[in-house]
């Protein structure tokens, strides 16, 4: 979203001139978005919360075994 320094407001793309200036102060545009700009590096997923996860799968199928073992001696 373009942004005008100067007026300190965004801008639409469409109320910029050809030259890429503020309609009211008629300053530089600058048209770059600052947050795509940035690059995030998303870190790995630690060993230890894979661990738990699969510990926590597999203490849920133990559980649902036990329950539908318990409505089959229910019957």
């Amino acid at each position: 979203m373009p942004w005008c320094e100067e007026c300190e407001r965004f801008l639409t793309p469409s109320s910029l001139s050809s030259t890429h200036r503020c309609p009211r102060c008629g300053n530089l545009v600058d048209l770059t978005d600052k947050e795509k700009v940035v690059e995030t590096e998303i870190d790995p997923i630690p060993w230890h919360f894979k661990v738990l996860l699969g510990l926590a799968a597999l203490y849920l199928g133990y559980r649902a075994f036990q329950g539908v073992e318990w409505v089959i001696n229910q019957l």
